[in-house]
């Protein structure tokens, strides 16, 4: 029951998601032309804003209830932003094509930033909903029927909707993304998944990551360039890409700004053995490279 609960939330919040993000629509079209109607997720990411009642102990949580286990964290230390992943438990020695996606789940240092901007964040982090985690947490020990189902799907879905915090004025959007952008971002969408990631090595018809980005480029997209279009190598196990998040006009408390929205990630893990070939997830590398992370996440950054 738990397994098919956690298939069912992860589809609806992909579902959620997806809906909103042209490029994907662009990409997926182009895709099936090609004969590949099966796409495989890697992993997805949500940002919050840390307080008592929100941030990474609050979403890990949050998963943990579903059966997702932390596999590991790390900090990007210039973004002042802790992130941490989950997966599936007992994944290991599953065929890698019917593991669920990765859950990145991420805060920032309040004590890491100036004092003007933490008195910013902390007043809006304070005017967030008490969180559903313990509901969740309760409903999950206790499954049983359809409602409890529905309900849980529910929560997570209207929980990652985005912000629920005001808008910032002006003055203190410009003054948070003036020392840290991504928290800018955050303060402005929320808890929103900011992007989802297709596993490419897992689609037959590509050779290699490059190969995937040539088809991108095809189709008039552009790829962030920051650390190069593939961040990462073979020989440290992964490499990955992403397309610019499109800009969008957001209406504050005094006046509007642009904005990029979500962007689309790809990834390509490499087999730890290369002699064999891979089959499941566990053969592959399944960590993170904060040098990696912290290019990707740029997506989300305005481009002069």
């Amino acid at each position: 029951m738990q397994k098919e609960l956690r298939h069912a939330i992860i589809h609806q919040l992909w579902k959620t998601h997806r809906q909103s993000l042209s490029q994907f629509n662009l990409i997926e079209n182009a895709l099936q032309k090609k004969n590949i109607h099966t796409l495989y997720l890697d992993h997805f990411a949500v940002i919050d804003l840390p307080s008592c009642h929100t941030g990474i102990p609050i979403l890990r949580d949050m998963f943990t209830a579903l059966g997702f286990t932390q596999r590991g964290n790390d900090y990007l230390s210039d973004k002042q932003n802790d992130f941490a992943w989950l997966a599936e438990i007992n994944c290991d020695q599953r065929p890698a094509k019917e593991v669920l996606p990765q859950v990145v789940v991420a805060d920032f240092r309040l004590d890491e930033l100036p004092i003007e901007v933490k008195i910013i964040i902390e007043n809006y982090a304070k005017q967030t909903k008490p969180s559903p985690l313990s509901h969740i947490q309760n409903l999950c020990a206790k499954l049983h029927g359809p409602s409890s189902k529905t309900e849980l799907i529910n929560l997570f879905v209207n929980y990652f909707q985005g912000r629920d915090w005001p808008l910032p004025t002006l003055k203190e959007f410009h003054m948070v993304k003036e020392f840290n952008e991504l928290l800018a971002w955050v303060l402005i969408n929320g808890r929103c998944p900011n992007h989802f990631t297709l596993s490419i090595h897992l689609l037959d018809q590509f050779n290699d990551l490059n190969h995937f980005h040539q088809f991108i480029e095809s189709l008039g997209l552009t790829l962030n360039q920051d650390g190069g279009k593939i961040k990462g190598s073979a020989a440290v196990g992964i490499e990955q890409g992403s397309t610019i998040g499109l800009p969008k006009r957001v209406q504050l408390q005094d006046g509007a700004i642009e904005l990029p929205g979500e962007f689309i990630e790809f990834v390509w893990r490499h087999p730890h053995d290369k002699n064999t070939q891979p089959q499941r997830w566990g053969d592959f590398f399944t960590d993170f490279i904060p040098q990696n992370a912290n290019r990707v996440i740029e997506s989300l950054y305005q481009k002069e």
